[in-house]
């Protein structure tokens, strides 16, 4: 395994007093792998599971109880290993993809009468991204899957 990363984390308070509360948080890597799965004389193969190039940003907003999120990450296509049949290790060629997934909360301040308390909303997926994988070689799809958008939503209380 041979690559690089690089990540920024910025409070944009640091450009303008106005912008308390906001920031960036980025990385990006791009790595290469090689290993012989049938001995030393089989053929090179990527690590499964490692991508080549992988891009992450989160813009975000924290501030007197509140806070919000958007994320988006971003992966090449990669050699992934599934569960096959009779539970053996199979090896399937991922497809890339790009999800986004964003947050909104509050947390009650101390004194209120609901202080102690959060919320959160959380929307995974938000553009639907599928899963497919496809045959190595060829831009044909081996396997299609819409898993939809995740809504979550989260209430806590400490004491």
């Amino acid at each position: 395994i041979k690559g690089w990363e690089f990540a920024v984390s910025v409070p944009f308070d640091l450009l303008s007093p106005a912008l308390e509360g906001f920031g960036l948080i980025a990385n990006y890597s791009d790595t290469s792998s090689s290993i012989k799965r049938l001995g030393p004389d089989g053929p090179d193969e990527p690590i499964a599971g490692l991508s080549e190039k992988v891009r992450n940003v989160t813009f975000y907003y924290e501030n007197e109880g509140f806070q919000a999120r958007v994320s988006q990450r971003n992966r090449s296509d990669f050699l992934g290993e599934i569960q096959g049949f009779g539970a053996d290790r199979a090896l399937v060629y991922i497809d890339g993809e790009t999800v986004v997934d964003a947050q909104i909360g509050y947390a009650f301040a101390e004194g209120s009468s609901l202080d102690g308390v959060s919320v959160l909303l959380q929307v995974n997926n938000v553009t639907d991204e599928p899963y497919r994988q496809f045959f190595q070689g060829t831009n044909f799809t081996q396997r299609y899957e819409e898993y939809g958008r995740q809504y979550l939503l989260g209430v806590t209380y400490r004491f």
